[in-house]
């Protein structure tokens, strides 16, 4: 396979501009038609102190990066965070336990909820066509089983360093950014390639092009998403040479497949989304329909590994329309395309 594509080698300075700069509006715009007036709605006549969010909580998550999120999707987000929370912790007070299992149980809830994690989003191309790589997860897996997503994973200070200097982007574990080799140890675990293998005039896979804010799961952990530009032209994922050259953790992913941007473009839908579509009594615990807010959604291409249901959405997919809106969109296609410069 040729080195870089030359494609990529062209756009990646200006990807990584847009990653380091923006405006206001990025944290203000909304990020899909009539979800900011329905936060607003809820937000206005929820006068519980139980859902206010802290200033300084807020600026926790806002880096100088682009924003996945508007500040007030953010607050709500963090609301329906803690009100799983307390939900969570309810029901374990309500059984039986010994004092000492309540005190371990605690504990351990507290160092999950303080862990980061990293995904890699792996912008490709595929004989030449801008396009980003996926997974699905394995259906064994006891966590979004069966889920399209981007490779990634938590953070390991024993692996991953302690370092936060982005500017030592492309060293796999030798002094780079923690978050940055966390994204590419857990990819490489995932998709199995063989650098030497495969690659051997390149010393990594991915040149990483930058990062966005982090954005919380819903179970509280902050995940930040990381930029990288695959430095080899890829064979479609439907081929075998595809298949060769990233085989798979079965434990952990069960299908490797890459989406032409333009196809993700122009495939996008939307479809409710829970983090912000439901109100909640918070005394008891009960689940009250309020409003439906719609966030993204979208469709993958027919093929042969393919199956019922498989679309990319909640988290995935939150976090790739902006991408797509702000940065890649523009970048390869042009400002005015479809209106994807906006949101």
């Amino acid at each position: 396979q040729p080195s870089t594509p030359l494609l990529l080698q062209n756009v990646a300075p200006r990807i990584t501009s847009i990653l380091n700069s923006f405006s206001d509006d990025d944290t203000s715009t909304a990020r899909h038609e009539g979800t900011e007036q329905l936060l607003v709605e809820h937000d206005t006549q929820s006068s519980s102190p139980a859902l206010e969010v802290k200033e300084e909580e807020l600026q926790q998550w806002q880096t100088p990066q682009l924003p996945i999120l508007t500040n007030l999707q953010l607050k709500m987000s963090l609301i329906e965070i803690e009100r799983r929370r307390k939900l969570k912790q309810q029901s374990t007070q309500h059984q039986h336990q010994h004092d000492h299992d309540q005190s371990a149980n605690s504990k351990t809830s507290s160092y999950k909820k303080n862990q980061e994690a990293a995904i890699l989003i792996p912008l490709c191309t595929v004989q030449g066509t801008p396009s980003i790589l996926f997974t699905r997860r394995s259906a064994t897996l006891s966590n979004h089983a069966s889920q399209i997503s981007f490779p990634g994973g938590y953070y390991d200070e024993a692996l991953d360093g302690t370092h936060n200097n982005i500017g030592t982007q492309n060293n796999h574990n030798h002094g780079g950014d923690r978050l940055v080799n966390t994204a590419l140890r857990e990819t490489q675990e995932e998709l199995c390639y063989n650098i030497d293998q495969f690659f051997p005039t390149s010393s990594s896979l991915f040149t990483i092009l930058g990062r966005t804010q982090p954005v919380p799961s819903m179970q509280g952990k902050k995940v930040t998403p990381i930029i990288g530009m695959c430095n080899y032209d890829l064979p479609p994922h439907s081929t075998e040479e595809f298949q060769i050259t990233f085989p798979g953790n079965p434990d952990e992913v069960d299908w490797i497949f890459t989406i032409p941007i333009r196809e993700l473009i122009e495939g996008e839908t939307s479809e409710p989304l829970e983090r912000w579509s439901t109100s909640y009594s918070h005394d008891k615990g009960k689940k009250e329909k309020k409003n439906v807010v719609l966030g993204p959604a979208f469709h993958i291409p027919e093929c042969s590994k393919k199956r019922e249901g498989d679309k990319i959405w909640g988290l995935t997919a939150i976090v790739l329309r902006p991408l797509l809106r702000k940065v890649f969109g523009p970048v390869f296609y042009g400002e005015g395309v479809g209106g994807i410069a906006k949101l």
